[in-house]
Formats: C-alpha cells, structure tokens, sequence
C-alpha cells in the first residue's frame, strides 16, 4: 500500500505516468533498470522517438539505436503525410471562415500528433482552437481531456485548475438530449479518471488542496471513492490534515466517519489480500486510531509509518514537512483533551520525537497557539488548564453548513425536477407523433 503509483497509473494517460516513473527513479524505490524497461514500454507506444531511443541506449549500454527510431527512419510515408497534415491545419488557420468539416478533423488529428511527439505546448493551442470551432460535444470533451493533460504536462497549475472546473461541470451536468438520461455507469468512470487526473493540479496550485477538499467531500465523488478508488482517501487525508481552512473540524468529523466506513468495509471483504493492504494505509490509519479508538499508542505506530510513505510518494512528498507537524500538533489536541498532566517525556515519545525536541516542541506550541498551560521545568510535565467551549461557539459550529446543504439540496431537486420535464415532454412528444400516424392511416 506504501506506493499507489500501479493504482494511479491505470487512470492515467502514459505521457502523464512519465512524470511519476522519474519520481521513482530519483528516490530509487524500485531498481533503476526495472524502471528504465518500464519507461521505454509507455514512450514506444508514443512519437516521442529521441526520447525513447536515449533510454534504450541507457537500459542496453549501447549507442545503436532502438528499434523505434529505425522505423521511423525506415518509413517516409509517414513524413510525408505530417507534412500533408500540417498544410491542411495551416490553411484552415488562415482562411478562418472557409473551412470544412475534413479540416476541422485534421486539426484534432494534428493535435493529437503534436501531443505524442512531446509538443504540449502546441497541442494545448491547436485544442484550444478546435474547442471553439466544432460542434461534436463527444469530441469537444475529449479535446479537453487532452488540453488539461497538456497543461499538466507543461505545469501551467492555473490554467489546468480552470480546465479541471469546466470538465468537472461537463462530468456533472452532461448534454443530453430530451429524451435521454444521465448514465450513471459513464459519469462514474468519468469520475475515477477526474480524481487521478485532479491530484496533479490540486498538489501543486496554491489553493489546490482547498479545492481537493470541496471536490472529493462532495457525495458524488465519496461515491465514487468508496466504489472505485478506495486509495484516494490518502490524498484526501493529507489535504484535510494540512488544511488551514476554518471548516476543518468539520471536513475531520466527515474524514473520520468515511475512513471507519471504508474499514468496515474492506474487514467485510474476506477474500482480497489487496484490499486488507489498503487498511494498513499509514495516512488513514492514523486518523482511524487517533479519532476512533483513540489509541494513542498505535497513532504513533501510524505516524511513524506516514513519513516514509509521504517521502515516496509523487505527491505527497511536497507536504511531507507540513503534515508531519500538523499531525503531531492533532496528537497534542488530543492528548490534552485527555490528560490534565502531561510528561513531556511520554509525550515527545508519542510525537515520535527525542526528549529535547519534544520538550522545545510543546514550549513553542504553547506559545505560538496562547494555550491555558503551564510548564513545570522542576518535574518536567505540561500542566493543563481547564478549556471550555462557549455555547455561543457550538451554536456557530452546528449551524454553520445548513445554509450549503439547503442550497444543495434545492439544487439537487431543481435539477430531478428538469429531468422529469424533459423525460414527460420527451413521452409526450411521442404520443403526439404515434397520434399523427394513426390519424394519417385513417384518412
């Protein structure tokens, strides 16, 4: 369970995966030849020739190169017809308004070829163009799978994150027809493919992890979750954990029922060895300890394990540091709900820190966070005063989400509403037509 990449993957485009494989290979989690033979089998199913032939020159201690690069060398025809290809997409930019429907297909096909070469820049642009011009919803969404891959591929976080919304709202909310339903199976797929794809943007924008949190908090994408990618609640985990948002109790009491949920479920599971390494993930099982059995013991054991997983980990290595110690500030909260007197000692080996470390610890949270505490050098303890919360306080925190879950719930209903609308007028319609055709066998 400590690496997702297989899982991640298969969600994946292969030119994304190529990022996550370097990964690997500079922290050596897998031997280098291995994933060397595993980087040359996703780029021979690309265009991207030099690429691919510098890596068989590395796996074989050669300078020959890859059979690859000698069918490309060997075939002409396919020269050729990229040159045909890109007169094609070239007059079509320049004539603007005189364009065919044959062209408007080549300018997508050319696209897809600048993106197998490794040319991102030029896919985004020429994808971007096709997307105001057609018409073929199908291929429209398509295209801008391939645009958000390539903002993702070239790191432009702010562009990919507005990519992510508009397909995020195409997933949700699909163009149908009058006569047609949502199907459920297809937006779940969709949904599967939305949450590896997400990860890239929402690890690495500013404000990512924020809209991570809305997004898979959302009872779509926690169906979703739960259904088809079990392993997301990592990723969802570390954003709650490092979040600064003041939801975050609540995003934390939802976090702990989804992750004791997903443990009864997989403990129901007799069969699978996978899925009972899916409950040993180090990120749940330390939320699952520390906020359902609150063993303080096993959190630990759970922390400990977090920060070799995080370290390995494509995008969680990042928030390794911030994790670590917004984790070890929630063991403190918690501790100190339970224990008036604290030894620093016992404490800093439950933090998973030496006596010295944890003793400057706890003296700069206490200060940092204006805690009623007091430390006692003498006999070396935490002295904790009482801590009530105000009814004022509770009122406020119980109320604070009723006015999203009525909005939300007035939405889901406007939109059950149009459904059935169009399913009566769809219905409707039909009879109206069975109705002329009988009238007109009678006359």
């Amino acid at each position: 369970m400590a690496d997702l990449t297989t899982k991640v993957s298969s969600l994946l485009d292969r030119h994304m995966i190529l990022p996550l494989l370097d990964f690997l290979l500079q922290k050596e989690v897998y031997p280098t030849q291995e994933l060397l033979k595993a980087k040359y089998e996703l780029l021979k199913s690309t265009n991207m020739i030099d690429v691919a032939n510098s890596i068989y020159q590395q796996i074989h201690n050669t300078e020959d190169n890859s059979p690859v690069e000698a069918k490309r060398a060997s075939d002409p025809q396919v020269l050729a017809l990229l040159k045909q290809d890109k007169t094609a997409v070239r007059a079509f930019l320049d004539s603007k308004f005189a364009f065919t429907n044959e062209m408007l297909d080549t300018l997508y096909d050319f696209a897809m070829c600048q993106y197998q070469i490794g040319s991102y820049q030029g896919a985004a642009d020429l994808l971007f163009d096709f997307r105001v011009l057609t018409t073929d919803t199908q291929k429209s969404t398509t295209a801008l799978w391939g645009k958000l891959a390539c903002e993702i591929l070239l790191q432009k976080w702010d562009v990919a994150l507005e990519d992510l919304t508009k397909l995020k709202e195409l997933i949700d909310a699909p163009v149908l027809g009058s006569n047609q339903l949502p199907n459920n199976t297809h937006q779940l797929i969709q949904r599967s493919y939305f949450i590896a794809w997400s990860l890239f943007v929402f690890f690495n924008h500013p404000k990512g992890r924020d809209s991570l949190i809305d997004t898979f908090m959302q009872p779509a994408y926690i169906s979703t979750i739960q259904t088809t990618c079990p392993w997301a609640l990592r990723y969802l985990t570390a954003a709650i954990v490092t979040t600064k948002n003041r939801r975050k109790s609540n995003y934390l009491k939802e976090l702990v029922k989804l992750v004791a949920s997903e443990r009864e479920l997989q403990a129901s599971k007799t069969a699978a060895a996978t899925t009972q390494k899916d409950v040993q993930d180090p990120l749940t099982g330390f939320i699952h300890t520390l906020y359902s059995e609150y063993n303080f013991a096993e959190s630990h054991k759970s922390l400990a394990q977090c920060e070799p997983v995080l370290d390995a980990d494509f995008f969680l290595e990042p928030i390794k540091k911030e994790f670590l110690e917004t984790a070890r500030t929630m063991v403190f909260e918690s501790y100190v709900k339970v224990y008036r007197e604290i030894d620093i000692g016992v404490l800093s080996a439950t933090l998973g820190l030496s006596r010295d470390e944890g003793e400057k610890w706890v003296v700069d949270l206490v200060r940092g966070v204006r805690m009623d505490a007091k430390i006692d050098s003498e006999s070396n303890t935490v002295i904790m005063g009482a801590q009530y919360t105000s009814v004022f306080q509770n009122v406020i925190e119980r109320t604070r989400n009723l006015t999203f879950r009525t909005n939300l719930l007035a939405s889901n209903i406007e939109k059950r509403e149009v459904e059935l609308a169009n399913r009566r007028a769809g219905a409707s319609a039909g009879e109206a037509k069975k109705e002329a055709k009988k009238g007109a066998l009678r006359k």
